[in-house]
């Protein structure tokens, strides 16, 4: 396995990361125990969820990927210390006004409720996960703050942001003296290059790592079209058409020092 530094970080990551968003969702907890033993076994040390993952397709089923991980950390307690452990904040995790986004509220209580489901101290990268344009960059910073200084976060990150997001986030740190956003997570394959334009020149500048993520485009660019019966006619959506021939697909994500 390759390793690399997290952007401009000293934090030491395998380029392969493991997504677990199909966790809970459709790879059973056993299933899901066996894939990240075996990510283990491939000297995989970066694993990446998010406290929405398991409840994409059913929001009673929502924070089941870091409860399954949880479970699978506790069941040895030396695995934490094998694995740099991501997860992001942003999503609707209730009904209530303030159950989303990036409020320092939000962001606040949405780490606490990971880490009981992660039964962990600590995350090793948290990553918005969306740009939320209601709050102002100094309420993000300073809660993104406090949880490190509390050691409850090492690294802060981010995810689906514009390259401006990212220059305003970095400058916006600098004036806090914080170290701001070490990590992007954005779309990106062979069908998608968009991220060349302006995100990855982005990174580059601003020393940000960046992980791609659906790097198979949902199974597309390895032959699963193949798989499906020509003139087809159906309404279920490709993507879920996709997922149901093979579900573990869209695990693996690159991770890629710019």
């Amino acid at each position: 396995m390759e390793f690399t530094f997290l952007g401009r970080t000293g934090l030491k990551v395998s380029r392969l990361c493991l997504g677990t968003m199909n966790f809970g969702q459709y790879s059973s907890e056993s299933e899901s125990f066996k894939i990240m033993n075996t990510a283990i076994d491939r000297e995989i040390n970066f694993f990446d969820t998010a406290n929405v993952y398991g409840g994409m397709s059913d929001p009673n089923n929502t924070g089941a990927t870091e409860k399954i991980i949880g479970n699978w950390l506790s069941e040895d307690k030396s695995r934490r210390d094998k694995i740099v452990l991501a997860t992001k904040v942003y999503g609707k995790m209730g009904n209530l006004n303030n159950q989303s986004k990036l409020s320092a509220y939000h962001i606040r209580k949405a780490c606490e409720e990971s880490l009981l489901r992660l039964k962990t101290d600590h995350i090793d990268l948290y990553q918005m996960h969306h740009i939320d344009r209601d709050t102002p960059w100094d309420e993000i910073l300073q809660a993104m703050e406090q949880l490190v200084r509390e050691g409850k976060v090492i690294y802060t990150g981010s995810s689906n942001f514009a390259a401006w997001n990212l220059a305003e986030a970095t400058y916006k740190a600098k004036e806090r003296n914080f170290l701001g956003i070490v990590s992007e997570q954005s779309i990106y394959n062979l069908r998608n290059r968009q991220i060349e334009l302006e995100v990855i020149p982005a990174c580059k500048a601003f020393g940000i790592g960046l992980i791609p993520w659906s790097p198979l485009g949902g199974g597309i660019l390895c032959g699963v079209l193949e798989k499906l019966k020509e003139g087809r006619r159906t309404r279920e959506p490709l993507q879920n058409q996709l997922r149901n021939l093979n579900p573990k697909l869209n695990l693996m994500k690159i991770y890629v020092k710019v």
